[in-house]
């Protein structure tokens, strides 16, 4: 089980997608540890909620940017979002379904999820974004 935490090496050096990362590492870690500790059902689908509405509109943020900025890889990106998308609803689903198991994995194949877009996806699509804003800044280019 591998770390749920957000680390500066984590970061995409955009401050506010930093930002929203680290709140949903936080969420999914606290959903975790919920899950590690048999937290009622009613609390786990709270949670599950919590980190559902943090990361839809993370999501719908970062493609805003990427749009904005005509990002040459927005589709592929998106691709990746609806992959997260099905992830957060099989996890609803596990959890509706009360199956203990199934929603530690449905946790975990999130988790591993977010820490690999972001290291990967994400980091490409921050330095795009920085590029594209000081390019839109220079005056004189």
């Amino acid at each position: 089980m591998r770390s749920l935490r957000w680390t500066p090496e984590n970061s995409v050096y955009v401050p506010e997608i930093d930002s929203q990362h680290q709140e949903m590492f936080r969420l999914a870690g606290e959903l975790r540890q919920a899950v590690l500790e048999s937290e009622k059902a009613e609390r786990l689908a709270l949670r599950a909620r919590l980190l559902a509405d943090c990361l839809a509109g993370h999501l719908t943020f970062e493609e805003r940017l990427m749009r904005d900025a005509e990002y040459p890889s927005l589709e592929w990106h998106e691709r990746q979002h609806r992959t997260a998308r099905s992830k957060l609803a099989a996890l609803r689903s596990s959890i509706e379904d009360a199956q203990r198991q199934s929603v530690f994995e449905a946790v975990e194949s999130l988790a591993a999820w977010m820490r690999d877009h972001t290291a990967v996806a994400d980091r490409m699509a921050g330095a795009y974004l920085r590029n594209h804003w000081r390019a839109s800044a220079c005056t004189i280019c």
